[in-house]
């Protein structure tokens, strides 16, 4: 099981030149509203739907990630390039990388990818696929010009299920055909390996039936519950590690209650404080802050207690999302504290606007809770025309930015507002 070690993208919604992303144990995505940390983040739940093979064309524009764009949507105007690149890289095996051209073909209502280069971990290129257009009779051709550093060209056809390749007559290149199965292999760890929760997850139900342990947590949240009754069955660490965390950031107890109606197993979260009458409220009726972050503890916490598979990819949008600021250093903590895990950590992707929360990661990287090497910043930022770009950001052991690549007056906003309200104060005579 391998995990990916970054990914890039070109020509792709904000990002008209190809932004390539490093994965660290832990990778904070910063930067202003509408600079496009966003897009950059979905960029890889959106090319692990589009491994799943379970559609003709190269882009899952069907999945959640998507929010419902077309291809047009999703290519950047910051080029005038007509198609869209994307690479996913790894650091060990026989690949090395992965990277796509992706073209629309609107007259025919399809697109295709019209090259794939696959790297060996030295960069060679052990296969380069070319599309070679052909009259079909309204169809796409599937045929392609086939070649690497090492060998002749050679003409295929290749049917992509997905971003799939697949040979249709196997025999004619072996080689082609073996190297196809390793992606095979990697695109089924990749896909099992990625979760990702968006920024609005769901509440849990007051009360639900219990149905079993589902297979991931979905984008929304929808499932943590279920694990986390199951868990609570078995007599599992999960729900304790959940109910820790809310001790220390909220006062708070989450416990699963468990009761029957009409012959059916019924269970509900719920959360009683820590101090003074003990009076259990269901989580859908706390403060949104409670139950928007249940799902964001809940995955930590499943990955930390390596119930997410050997090598999970969490890809978490906002998860300080209605908290008050004095829990968004509890929730860094545990961050960090899963990013640190000695035996084959996760690796973590993280948008937050939160100061409080980059100021915990870098507390705990002064006091050597978690390694600096494991922790790795982009700040994402547009120019004058609009088009994003990204700068990278490492720390030095004592939690400070390398180099000169911090923005400057980034995070002032709290020591401006404080300014200006004294300012106020003495031009009505108070001070």
């Amino acid at each position: 099981m391998m995990a990916i070690a970054g990914y890039a993208v070109e020509n792709y919604r904000a990002f008209g030149e190809r932004t390539s992303i490093d994965l660290r144990p832990l990778t904070l995505l910063f930067g202003y509203n509408s600079a496009g940390k966003s897009a950059l983040l979905r960029a890889l739940p959106l090319l692990r739907d589009s491994t799943l093979g379970t559609q003709s064309e190269p882009l899952a524009l069907l999945s959640p990630a998507a929010r419902g764009a077309s291809f047009a949507d999703i290519r950047s105007r910051f080029s005038s390039s007509p198609a869209l690149s994307f690479e996913l890289k790894w650091n060990k095996g026989e690949i090395g990388a992965v990277e796509y051209i992706i073209r629309d073909l609107p007259d025919l209502r399809r697109q295709i990818i019209e090259k794939l280069v696959v790297f060996g971990l030295g960069n060679d290129r052990q296969l380069i696929a070319e599309w070679i257009p052909q009259e079909r009779k309204g169809n796409v051709s599937t045929r392609y010009k086939i070649s690497n550093d090492f060998r002749n060209d050679l003409e295929a056809d290749i049917r992509f299920r997905g971003l799939r390749p697949q040979l249709d007559a196997p025999d004619s290149s072996a080689f082609v055909a073996d190297l196809f199965i390793l992606l095979d292999d990697l695109f089924d760890s990749f896909a099992e390996d990625v979760n990702w929760l968006h920024a609005l997850r769901a509440l849990p139900p007051r009360r639900e039936v219990f149905t079993g342990v589902p297979n991931r947590v979905d984008p929304d949240g929808k499932g943590i519950t279920q694990l986390l009754a199951y868990d609570d069955l078995v007599g599992g660490s999960v729900i304790e590690e959940v109910s820790k965390w809310y001790q220390t950031a909220t006062q708070h107890r989450l416990e699963v209650r468990r009761g029957s109606f009409a012959g059916k197993e019924l269970f509900s979260i719920v959360l009683s404080p820590t101090a003074g009458a003990a009076v259990e409220v269901e989580v859908v009726d706390t403060g949104e802050g409670m139950g928007q972050v249940l799902p964001v503890i809940g995955l930590l916490s499943l990955a930390k207690h390596r119930q997410l598979g050997k090598a999970p990819i969490l890809a978490i949008e906002h998860p300080e999302l209605h908290l008050h600021p004095s829990a968004h250093g509890a929730l860094a903590d545990l961050f960090c504290s899963v990013a640190a895990g000695k035996e084959r950590p996760p690796t973590i992707l993280v948008e937050t606007h939160s100061e409080n929360f980059l100021l915990s990661v870098q507390l705990a990287i002064v006091n050597q809770r978690i390694a600096t090497e494991s922790v790795l910043v982009y700040w994402v930022h547009q120019s004058e025309s609009g088009a994003a770009h990204i700068d990278r950001i490492e720390f030095d052991e004592f939690g400070r930015p390398k180099g000169d690549r911090w923005p400057p007056g980034v995070f002032s906003e709290s020591v401006e507002q404080s300014r200006n309200l004294l300012l106020a104060r003495r031009s009505r005579g108070e001070i």
